[in-house]
C-alpha cells in the first residue's frame, strides 16, 4: 500500500511541475477575465429581466430575498455575487516563489479547472438570460 501511494505521489508531482507556467498564467488571466465578465453579463441580464416584467423572477433564493429588501439588499447580493473573484484573483496572481513550487502549482491549477468550471456554468446561465429576454422582447 505504501509503495503505491508513494508512485502515485510522484506520478503526480511529475504532471503538476510539467506545467509551464507561463502558459497557465495568461490562461489563468483569460479565464478570470472572461469569469468577471460574464458574472457582470449575468447581473445585467437579471436586472434587465426583473425590471421587464412581474413575468420574471430570480431563481436563486438567495439573490431573490435579498432583492426584496431594496437597494441594499440589491448591493448584498452583488457583493455575494462578486466574492469569488476574491481567491480566484489571488491564485491567478499569485507569484512563483522558489521555496514552495508544488504547492503553488496546486493552487493555480485548482484556480485552473475551477474557473473552467464556473466560466461554463456563467456560459450556460447568461445564455438561457439572453435566450429568456430575447423570446420576450422579440415576440
Amino acid at each position: 500500500m505504501r509503495e503505491r501511494y508513494r508512485v502515485a505521489r510522484l506520478r503526480e508531482t511529475k504532471f503538476l511541475m510539467s506545467f509551464d507556467m507561463l502558459k497557465l498564467n495568461g490562461r489563468l488571466f483569460l479565464l478570470l477575465s472572461c469569469f468577471i465578465a460574464l458574472n457582470f453579463f449575468d447581473a445585467l441580464t437579471t436586472l434587465v429581466a426583473i425590471k421587464a416584467g412581474p413575468s420574471f423572477v430570480e431563481y436563486n433564493p438567495i439573490a431573490a430575498n435579498l432583492f426584496h429588501l431594496d437597494f441594499v439588499g440589491f448591493l448584498a447580493a452583488l457583493l455575494l455575487k462578486y466574492m469569488p473573484i476574491v481567491p480566484l484573483a489571488y491564485a491567478t496572481f499569485l507569484g512563483e516563489k522558489s521555496s514552495h513550487p508544488f504547492a503553488i502549482r496546486v493552487v493555480k491549477v485548482s484556480a485552473f479547472v475551477a474557473l473552467i468550471a464556473a466560466d461554463i456554468f456563467l456560459l450556460a446561465v447568461v445564455g438561457s438570460n439572453v435566450k429568456t429576454l430575447a423570446s420576450y422582447f422579440f415576440q
